[in-house]
């Protein structure tokens, strides 16, 4: 039979899990002070949505890994510690905030002339920060899944 070197150990995946999700709210705590007081184009938005989803499809992938709730329960010391629920939770306001940005950032939209990309941006509207108020609860909630 031969060695088993596939398998993601249980203590790989959490601390992998913990470094992500502590990264994913800094990075939400940052995109939220900018949100609040200035004006995002969309690339900004989509910089915030594709940090959303590259942190859902991580978490989504370590979550199932064998023995990660037991192990979860013995680092925090809390044998009644659900580490499956706390993921559930903190990806379905993850599911929120991006479902947020596919219904509420339009799709129509005019590209400037090419003429005009030279400040890295090609189309012409932006959001002020009363426009991204709800993204700022949504990426809120998320924030606030992350202990």
């Amino acid at each position: 039979m031969p060695f088993k070197a596939s398998n993601i150990l249980p203590q790989e995946a959490y601390q992998t899990v913990k470094r992500a999700a502590v990264q994913l709210k800094i990075n939400l705590q940052s995109f939220n002070s900018v949100l609040a007081v200035s004006s995002a184009d969309y690339d900004y938005i989509r910089g915030v949505y594709r940090t959303l989803e590259r942190a859902n499809s991580q978490f989504n992938n370590l979550k199932t890994t064998p023995g990660i709730g037991q192990f979860a329960k013995d680092q925090e010391l809390d044998q009644t510690y659900d580490v499956v629920g706390a993921f559930g939770s903190m990806q379905t306001s993850i599911g929120a905030a991006l479902s947020w940005i596919d219904l509420n950032v339009p799709t129509s939209v005019t590209a400037k002339s090419p003429s005009e990309w030279g400040d890295g941006t090609i189309i012409a509207l932006s959001f002020t920060p009363t426009q991204t108020s709800g993204l700022q609860l949504v990426l809120a909630s998320v924030i606030a899944e992350i202990d």
